[in-house]
């Protein structure tokens, strides 16, 4: 009788366990679901770091060398961005504002395009992004602005620069 409650104990337990295994959803994978333009809706404060790298035929080869922006973001929650930052290309100081457009997908990825300012032209940025830390916070790549003057494949745009950093909820 002793060895029939064991045996029953322990099928019990394995059945349970295996249960348990098959039917639940890890809560880390549940968070990144379901995310849409409102999630980046507000204002944000950012920062990010690069370099410009361009070929001495652009207008924009004067902005060669380390990069730095500072500023705010603010995101209407439907799709259309602003923002006012400062600028720092290689000891220049450049202040601007611009606007632009976002999607975010649903596992919290996001894309940003923006038009800015630059040297009295305008000239397009691509912003890839990822929202995390529960909405608190925005990890970015910046990509851009490109150019094809000096491209060494005729039309093709080239990167102007590249640039990583943060946005952090306000």
């Amino acid at each position: 009788m002793r060895r029939t409650i064991s045996i029953f104990g322990i099928a019990l337990l394995v059945s349970t366990f295996l249960g348990f295994l098959l039917t639940h959803t890890p809560p880390s994978h549940a968070k990144f679901l379901n995310y849409s333009n409102w999630n980046l809706g507000g204002t944000w404060a950012v920062q990010w770091m690069g370099t410009v790298v361009v070929p001495s035929g652009s207008p924009l080869a004067v902005l060669n060398g380390p990069y730095c922006l500072t500023g705010w973001v603010h995101a209407d929650g439907m799709g259309n961005a602003q923002g006012n930052v400062y600028d720092n290309y290689n000891g220049m100081l450049l202040h601007y504002t611009w606007q632009g457009t976002y999607q975010v997908n649903e596992d919290g990825t996001l894309t940003l395009t923006a038009t800015l300012p630059l040297l009295g032209n305008p000239y397009t940025i691509q912003v890839f992004g990822v929202i995390c830390d529960d909405g608190k916070m925005v990890r970015i790549t910046q990509i851009g602005p490109t150019t094809t003057t000096g491209s060494p494949i005729p039309g093709v745009p080239l990167v102007a620069s590249v640039a990583t950093g943060s946005w952090i909820r306000q």
